[in-house]
């Protein structure tokens, strides 16, 4: 740890004991970088809990600590429920060091906070807030924390970092691959590694770069939105008011609003609907839902778009474009035929228009309380814009204009629309006898029950009355209204009387018979096909006056089916396309060949969008990638598509609302139907990609991700599932030529089938060249097993660490009994030529407790040599360290063999004669060297001598010294 000089000064004026007086010269600074005085006691807890604490002062639960605090190397801090910790100056802290807080707990640092070099489970931060007025950093290994965290900047480092708690942040907010995020994230600048888990909102004031294979499920909102390729996803509405860019692959399920949309090459997916000033979609980039264009569009049009997709606007998979809707409603349109009986309450449709020309989209906020004239018939509008069953009925016959009363203040004059084209209003109300016919939209094939009502004014035009009674033969014919054209006939009666209406005009007799008191008759329905169809009914009297009558019905398709899929447990690589088709059947399980999408002029929503896939519980559902899908045409369509997860899936299709009939049309298979899929690839990458150099036999973190073909990660591949299976690291020459070279083998190679979480495993093999060392080289790591392998995929090979050969060296060093002496230690490597000075080498640390120490008083000594062993751990930086020894203050002259045990066993495997001194092994064996004295393998400890008193360089006795190493 270090802090400022003046502080240095202030703490250097008298050694301070650990338990004395002022062992908390500035306690409440927590860890705070600077060390002075003996390390002889045990580690202290610190406890802020209500106690007083030396030069901290305490009101209304705050400690305010205004100096740095004396911490030892592992000391700890304990910030208690209900109090706060304040510290007026910059906090780091070092890898023995601890700090915990829990609920009600609170940190207030003015400057800066790093806790990223604190060991993992020395950090308990269960709850509280921590505020940071600089920069708040963590993440040189994989720590976590519960707690809210406001700071002026927001960095994580090299290693994942779980966070349950906001973060929010002046400035920018930096985070680590693979972390994981259970709040919401607020910053100006917001970016994240490969990949990461979002699970909350994240706002940028500046941008938001949500980094490959990252899921954020919550609202985004920030002014440049970048979602770099691949399988990247967003779970929640995006509101991006300058730009938004998706990387190939990636998703949204959602809504999106911004200013220019870019879904670039290829299969960028957006579910929901995106309003934008301008959008350019790329191969098979795709908007399920509709592009509303801010600046207007021409219908049918899609003016604000570039469409670079490869699928034609308004087609299945194409963009589809409609104008903004303004905030109010403009008027109210009453869409009719011109033409009513008086005794049949005429059907007419009122839409609340949103512009002049009352295209869509219409007014979505709804309008309640209007009536229609004439009639007085109350309606309501809802957020579709538009009402369908609103009736207008008159006794009298003649001509009168439809009108809409009960109007918003804002709206303008009603309008009316006519098929010819007319915008006239006048309805026709015609006398005499007529047929009023009910058919209820339904399911294709389904019998309906039909009823025909046959009513007359009567003589003192008053009231409606029966026009027949009894049986009477009525010729029955129908008309395709949408599609405008088809093959099936509609069945009307039941068996054995059965006759066949044709939609041609030909029509065929059924006696009915008519109850005189009503005037109602009944006939049973039947239509195998999809559509929209108008049922005529006419008798003829024996005189020639004709009763006639119709009713428009919407019969739905039953059911989607899928054929032609994959066999039950064929292998599909995730991402990779897999066909099949779609066949809309109706209640009979035959084919509806009017569901048409080219017949029906356009009106059927496409059926690919509401494709969803579906999984057992325990999977991840995925997203499907479609690249190719045909319109439904004559009831069937092709569809090419693919899913981004592992395991077995199943496809759910639906249509929610077939020409406005309100009829849903679902089908699908089991969730466990298709498939089995695995893995498109291994990737492989450094754990740090910063990383300069790793020594021979040092083990180097890798991150090894079951991945699709879009590159995103294949979550179900874990050991949750059991679908993940072991892998093997082999090493490859960096052009990938040749296996294991320098020559070199690789060990820890093994990932088990339980290593995988939420497909990613982390595993730390280590690769050792094989002596005589030879000069550095870049190793490839492969990832494989029987099915899957990191080999054939191009950029999936990314671990490339530089090996170098390498050892630490101390140095003999001479001085005087009474002041200390510094020992260089140089870590090195070899070059191909020679030992050289790693100077990359900053992260290498030798504890204290693996010093050995071997002491040997000089015969002539008055008193015993005396020099206690350091307590502090050596650090390398730039390829040096020194060793500090300090002589006892009546220390006798002598030498003293020092020994770095790197092993980890108790005893060192220096070539020092026995009995050997205990120590506690380094953990570093890859640092240890050659030494023909006592061993022919690299296997040996570094170790010098320090000499205290022996020689007075003053004396000049000394002509010639050589130092030897090994």
């Amino acid at each position: 740890m270090s802090f400022p000089l003046p502080f240095t000064l202030i703490l250097a004026r008298a050694p301070l004991r650990r338990r004395g007086a002022l062992a908390w010269t500035a306690a409440c600074l927590l860890f705070l970088a600077g060390l002075l005085g003996s390390g002889a006691a045990q580690a202290t807890v610190y406890t802020f809990n209500g106690n007083p604490v030396d030069t901290c002062t305490l009101s209304n639960k705050v400690y305010t600590c205004p100096y740095p605090a004396y911490l030892d190397w592992d000391d700890s801090v304990v910030i208690g429920s209900g109090y706060t910790l304040k510290v007026t100056n910059n906090v780091a802290v070092t890898w023995n060091q601890g700090l915990t807080m829990g609920s009600g707990s609170k940190l207030i640092v003015t400057g800066n906070l790093n806790l990223k070099d604190v060991n993992p489970a020395n950090l308990k931060i269960t709850g509280g807030d921590i505020e940071v007025g600089g920069t708040f950093s963590m993440g040189a290994s994989a720590q976590s924390a519960t707690a809210n965290i406001t700071a002026g900047a927001i960095q994580f480092g090299t290693d994942r970092v779980t966070i349950t708690g906001n973060l929010t942040s002046k400035g920018v907010v930096n985070i680590s691959s693979h972390s994981r995020i259970t709040g919401n994230i607020v910053g100006t600048v917001v970016t994240t590694g490969s990949p990461v888990t979002i699970t909350g909102d994240v706002t940028a004031s500046s941008k938001f770069t949500l980094a490959s294979g990252s899921t954020v499920t919550g609202q985004v909102s920030a002014p440049v939105f970048d979602m770099l390729a691949s399988g990247s996803k967003v779970t929640g509405n995006v509101t991006a008011s300058s730009s938004m860019t998706m990387g190939s692959g990636n998703s949204v399920t959602g809504n999106v609003d911004t200013g220019d949309l870019l879904l670039q090459s290829s299969s960028a997916l957006i579910t929901g609907d995106a309003r934008v000033n301008w959008a350019t979609l790329e191969w098979a980039g795709r908007v399920a839902g509709t592009i509303y264009c801010k600046n207007g569009t021409k219908k049918n049009s899609c003016d604000c778009v570039t469409n670079n997709s490869g699928f034609a606007v308004n087609s299945a998979n194409g963009p589809r474009c409609e104008a903004v809707a303004p905030k109010g409603v403009h008027h109210f349109q009453i869409s009719h035929d011109g033409q009513a009986h008086t005794c049949v309450p005429e059907t007419v449709t009122v839409t609340a228009c949103a512009n002049a020309a009352c295209t869509a989209p219409h007014y979505t906020d709804g309008v309640t309380g209007l009536v229609l004239q004439p009639g007085n018939v109350a309606i309501d509008i809802g957020s579709s814009g538009i009402n369908s069953s609103g009736t207008v009925s008159k006794l009298a016959t003649g001509t009168i204009a439809l009108s809409l009363g009960n109007l918003p203040a804002s709206a303008g004059a009603t309008t009316c629309l006519m098929p010819s084209g007319s915008t006239s209003c006048n309805m026709n109300f015609a006398g005499g006898a007529t047929f009023k016919v009910n058919v209820k939209n339904h399911v294709s094939a389904s019998t309906q029950d039909v009823e025909i009502s046959a009513v007359k004014l009567d003589a003192q035009a008053q009231a409606c009355v029966p026009a027949l009674a009894g049986k009477k033969n009525v010729a029955f014919s129908c008309q395709y209204l949408d599609p405008a054209s088809g093959s099936k006939t509609v069945t009307l009666g039941s068996a054995p009387t059965t006759i066949q209406a044709s939609c041609d005009g030909t029509a065929a007799s059924l006696l009915l018979d008519f109850n005189a008191s009503t005037g109602i008759a009944g006939v049973k329905l039947n239509y195998p096909d999809a559509g929209k169809v108008k049922l005529i009914a006419t008798h003829t009297s024996a005189d020639g006056d004709k009763i006639s009558g119709s009713d428009e019905f919407i019969a739905a398709p039953a059911k989607f089916v899928f054929t032609g899929l994959p066999a039950a447990n064929s292998t599909i690589r995730a991402g990779e396309d897999f066909s099949f088709k779609i066949q809309a059947q109706n209640s009979a399980g035959a084919l509806t060949p009017n569901f048409d999408k080219t017949a029906l002029s356009g009106k059927l929503s496409a059926v690919e969008t509401a494709l969803e896939p579906c999984t057992v519980p325990g999977l991840n559902k995925g997203n499907l990638g479609a690249t190719t899908t045909s319109d439904f045409l004559k009831g069937e369509a092709g569809v090419t598509l693919s899913w981004s997860e592992v395991g077995k899936m199943g496809l759910k299709a639906k249509l929610t609302d077939f020409l406005g009939s309100s009829l849903a049309v679902e089908g699908g298979t089991a969730c466990d139907a298709i498939g089995n899929f695995i893995p498109h690839h291994f990737h492989v990458a450094l754990a740090d990609p910063a990383a300069k150099f790793y020594y021979s036999s040092q083990p180097f973190g890798v991150v090894v991700t079951a991945r699709n073909k879009g590159k995103g990660t294949t979550s179900n591949y874990n050991k949750a599932t059991g679908l993940s299976q072991a892998v093997t690291l082999s090493a490859w020459k960096e052009d990938g030529s040749a296996a294991n070279p320098g020559p070199g083998v690789i060990s820890a190679a093994a990932i088990g089938a339980n290593d995988f979480e939420n497909g990613v495993a982390r595993p730390k093999p280590a690769y050792a060249l094989t002596p005589p060392p030879p000069a550095p080289l870049k190793v490839r790591v492969r990832a494989s097993n029987a099915q899957v392998t990191s080999k054939d995929q191009a950029d999936a090979e990314q671990a490339l660490p530089l090996i170098r050969f390498g050892r630490l060296r101390i140095a003999n060093r001479f001085g005087s009994a009474r002041a200390k002496l510094a020992l260089p230690v140089m870590a090195e490597y070899w070059s191909g030529n020679s030992w050289v000075l790693n100077t990359d080498d900053d992260s290498t640390v030798v504890p204290f407790t693996a010093f050995v120490l071997r002491p040997n008083t000089q015969a002539s000594a008055l008193a015993a040599l005396a020099v206690p062993k350091p307590d502090k751990d050596l650090a390398i930086k730039a390829g040096m360290g020194e060793l500090i020894l300090q002589p006892g203050k009546d220390s006798g002259a002598g030498w003293v063999d020092v020994v770095f045990n790197l092993g980890e066993t108790k005893t060192d495997s220096s070539c020092l004669a026995l009995p050997k001194p205990d120590s506690t092994g380094a953990k570093l064996p890859w640092l240890r060297s050659l030494n023909n004295a006592c061993a022919t393998t690299y296997t040996v400890d570094p170790y010098a001598r320090a000499t205290f008193g022996v020689f007075a360089p003053e004396s000049r006795r000394i002509i010639h010294i050589r130092e030897g190493f090994r």
